[in-house]
């Protein structure tokens, strides 16, 4: 339902200072904080009104109201402004001196940074899911001799992802061997889909006895390695945040959001849905499928290696949440993972 331009503003104006305060707000508070050019009564009678639609409640014991999930998705969708201004956000990170940064080389803790990042600049509980390569495809391989017989496997898939092993040899090779065999297996795999090039791997060794059998072994495990990796993991950061507001003050909700948490397959399920959309999405209180979630909302985006989408990560918290800078926070970690992550595939590109 549209609303008129007065009562988008006493709307606006009763979430934002619940959001500040966590306290109902009855029509004398806004009169003292905005300036609507109006009585104490008229903002009384438009707040009734917006209760009546269904955007405000009132708690039992108190005159004064507080938002409904309707009337933060209103909010959301209506009142205020989500555009990409992550820059601004960007000087204003820089100033937090205890912000963590995303540097770790290795994608586990890459995806445990981003879940903490989150966590530390949202004042919630921060979400990863890790990438995923439902396309993944070989893309290179490389053989390096090392002291006496031990030979580094070094595996990289389309998307930038590197698996390295270590393989002990039964007998001592040359490097120009190595890459002989590197250079035939490039041939053979290239553009293969990880799970199809572990059959033609399979295939071949069946077919004859070559002369670097063991590597055509090892090789096999490594992109097998790559694929049990790369499944989809969930990476939490901040999780007691969430329990220190008032809203889960209560024994049995915090318990209840403590199942969600632990149940991380569920929470899997829900933030896949947002995997194939671009942009931010946000899930308040009961629009959440997860049941347990549904005193919290949920703040999505995706992140990206390259083009492709690869993984989500978001926030969640209690629904009175401070939504344009958390919406912010999101988008700004979405890009800083991508470009990470965009880095490590230019990389695999370019090996």
């Amino acid at each position: 339902m549209e609303l008129d331009e007065r009562n988008k503003r006493v709307l606006q104006a009763v979430i934002d200072s619940y959001i500040a305060n966590g306290s109902p707000i009855g029509s004398n508070v806004l009169i003292k904080r905005y300036d609507f050019g109006v009585s104490s009564a008229t903002v009384r009678n438009i707040m009734a009104e917006l209760e009546e639609m269904g955007y405000l409640t009132h708690p039992h014991t108190s005159a004064g109201r507080i938002p409904t999930d309707l009337g933060y998705r209103y909010y959301i969708d209506s009142l205020i402004s989500i555009e990409n201004d992550s820059d601004d956000l960007e000087d204003q990170l820089r100033q937090v001196s205890d912000a963590p940064g995303l540097q770790g080389e290795d994608l586990e803790g890459l995806m445990q940074e981003a879940s903490r990042f989150l966590a530390t600049l949202s004042h919630c509980a921060g979400v990863v899911i890790s990438p995923v390569e439902p396309e993944g495809r070989y893309k290179h391989i490389e053989f390096v001799r090392l002291r006496g017989r031990q030979v580094l496997l070094i595996f990289v898939t389309s998307t930038g992802m590197v698996q390295n092993k270590l393989i002990d040899l039964d007998e001592s090779i040359t490097q120009h061997d190595l890459n002989y065999f590197s250079a035939y297996l490039d041939e053979e795999l290239e553009h293969w889909t990880l799970a199809d090039i572990r059959q033609r791997l399979l295939d071949k060794l069946q077919e004859e006895k070559l002369l670097f059998g063991r590597l055509m072994e090892e090789t096999y495990r490594a992109s097998q390695e790559v694929h049990e990796r790369d499944a989809e993991k969930v990476y939490i950061g901040g999780a007691s945040q969430v329990m220190e507001s008032p809203e889960f003050a209560n024994v049995e909700k915090m318990r209840t959001l403590f199942k969600a948490f632990e149940d991380k397959y569920k929470l899997l399920k829900v933030l896949d849905r947002s995997v194939a959309a671009d942009g931010i999405k946000v899930f308040i209180g009961s629009e959440n499928p997860l049941y347990e979630m549904q005193g919290c909302s949920m703040v999505v985006g995706s992140y990206r290696a390259g083009t492709n989408i690869i993984g989500t990560l978001g926030v969640i918290g209690p629904t009175r949440m401070q939504y344009k800078q958390v919406i912010h926070v999101v988008d700004y970690t979405a890009r800083l993972l991508s470009r990470l992550l965009g880095e490590r595939y230019q990389r695999g590109l370019d090996r």
